[in-house]
């Protein structure tokens, strides 16, 4: 049996979150075939008492905080310092010693630098949710040193790669450019036979869903813009209308949105209930890189789905195919929503075919597609 490394900037668990979910998907599919080690850069909140059985899979964990060993570092990228702790490289290094590792992946391209100190004879692959400098580019435009850093590591480490898999084949043709290696699609799934189907038809509730982590900026811009501008226009026509925004550490702006018609959840154990509960699933992103996770959880669930064109990135879908794609504007969103609630019979055919695409991006196919190519790569 091959023996992985997995390399991650962030715990991969609890699965409450995009890229934990990613991460946890795909790490499982690869401990169905391998044995994997997981090493870890960890925050103190991510060490909560109940985290052991979410770690299951692997076959040895390290966990490692910030240490001073980001100096080697110094002229790198500060993603790629904070994600890069001494004592989890030495922590690799040592289990490779003892039992060699086949390849190690690193999720996200910042993650590299830990994996890449076990050298160039142990292959390395690297799972990209996005293409980070770009997406840092647009958050924080000022900080030109720190971009042209960021993107400088990133391709030199996609160079490095034995594989690089990508969430979206936009994301692939940006990495196909600066490297001659294999460039494979991984999507972004859902759990569609865990998520029970109820059709439009099927649902009384005039109750608008989003569901992120409602501390990432792209998610806040839009609760604010679902709460204030779309859910309004919404009740204009349905009084009864309410919002709910579901996702983990709502932060203070997000929290302020809660009132008699804006539930906001707080970090939840299961979203399944409230894909259920809802009349229409709302997504106003206007901005993001990768593609959003939360999208086909959605379509599996049978909710009517709104989207701007941001928010269903990366997914082959069409307007009034799967569901309806509306412009960048809250009158569009509003309206969007007011048709799924008008015209059942066309939200029931939606849902069915978006059901059905979801099915097709299981997290069980994608990550059999996910491990075959990572073992694809093993020397």
């Amino acid at each position: 049996m091959a023996h992985l490394a997995l390399v991650t900037p962030y715990l991969p668990a609890p699965d409450n979150t995009g890229g934990r979910i990613r991460m946890h998907r795909l790490a499982r599919a690869l401990a169905g075939v391998a044995s994997v080690d997981l090493f870890a850069r960890v925050f103190p909140i991510e060490l909560t008492a109940d985290i052991g059985p979410a770690l299951a899979d692997y076959h040895a964990v390290y966990l490692r905080g910030a240490d001073l060993g980001a100096w080697r570092l110094a002229l790198e990228s500060r993603r790629v310092r904070e994600a890069s702790p001494l004592r989890l490289a030495r922590d690799l290094r040592a289990a490779h010693a003892l039992r060699p590792y086949d390849a190690v992946i690193a999720c996200h391209c910042y993650a590299a630098a830990t994996a890449r100190s076990l050298g160039a004879e142990v292959p390395l692959v690297v799972d990209e949710h996005n293409i980070e400098s770009r997406y840092a580019r647009r958050m924080s435009p000022g900080d030109a040193t720190e971009h042209a850093r960021l993107e400088r590591w990133e391709r030199a480490r996609w160079r490095d790669a034995a594989l690089v898999t990508a969430v979206t084949e936009g994301d692939a043709e940006v990495i196909r450019g600066h490297r001659d290696g294999p460039t494979v699609v991984v999507a972004n799934g859902a759990d569609a036979s865990r998520l029970p189907y109820r059709a439009p038809s099927e649902r009384s509730a005039r109750s608008l869903l989003f569901i992120g982590a409602m501390s990432h900026p792209p998610n806040v811009a839009a609760a604010v813009r679902l709460a204030r501008e779309v859910l309004p226009r919404v009740r204009e026509a349905h009084p009864d209308a309410t919002l709910v925004l579901c996702g983990r550490a709502p932060d203070a702006t997000v929290r302020s949105l809660a009132s008699e018609h804006v539930t906001v959840t707080g970090t939840v154990a299961d979203t399944r209930p409230f894909l259920d509960a809802a009349g229409c699933y709302v997504n106003a992103l206007t901005d993001g890189e990768g593609s959003s996770l939360k999208l086909p959880e959605a379509m599996a669930s049978g909710v009517p789905v709104v989207s701007t064109a941001v928010g269903a990135r990366g997914f082959d879908v069409a307007h009034g195919r799967e569901l309806l794609l509306a412009a960048d504007d809250p009158m569009a969103l509003a309206s969007g929503a007011l048709s799924c609630f008008a015209d059942l019979r066309a939200a029931d055919a939606r849902a069915a075919r978006a059901r059905a695409f979801a099915e097709t991006l299981d997290w069980t196919l994608l990550g059999d597609r996910f491990a075959r190519a990572v073992l694809g790569v093993l020397r």
